[in-house]
């Protein structure tokens, strides 16, 4: 019967200690919107601006209430690197759920946060879920630049 015990205490712990951090990030409460979403383009604008420019539009599906969300905007996307990149090569745009509900789900969103990458108003990359800087930028230097 000790050992049951035991057991359920670890899981308990284990669990604990896995949610933690998604706890005290909800409990910072929400990250600002990172500096390279400053110009505040609207997903229209953006399509639009691409059309003319052929550079393609990153879209930022993001959540105050997701932890991951704070996460990525308190990490990848304040990365000096990553955040040139997106700046270099792209057209950022952020949705927020709530404010651009109708947006978020006109892409199709299904996990917050999500990263799209979109060329002519086609989805053509997409990263659900957080991600570290190297990571993030590994993703976006795939997608933009066909580095490997």
């Amino acid at each position: 019967m000790k050992s049951g015990k035991t057991l359920t205490w670890l899981i308990i712990a284990l669990l604990a200690a896995l949610a933690l951090p998604n706890v005290i990030s909800l409990l910072r409460g929400p990250a600002p919107t990172p500096d390279v979403f400053a110009a505040g383009y609207t997903l229209t604008e953006a399509i639009e601006m691409s059309a003319q420019n052929d550079k393609p539009v990153l879209v930022l599906a993001t959540a105050d209430w997701c932890a991951p969300c704070q996460a990525l905007k308190r990490g990848a996307l304040t990365d000096p690197q990553v955040a040139e990149l997106i700046r270099e090569n792209t057209i950022p745009v952020y949705l927020e759920d709530g404010d651009n509900s109708a947006e978020i789900g006109e892409l199709g969103v299904r996990a917050f946060p999500t990263t799209m990458i979109l060329e002519r108003g086609q989805v053509t990359a997409m990263l659900e879920g957080g991600a570290s800087a190297s990571r993030y930028g590994g993703m976006l230097k795939r997608e933009l630049l066909g580095e490997q």
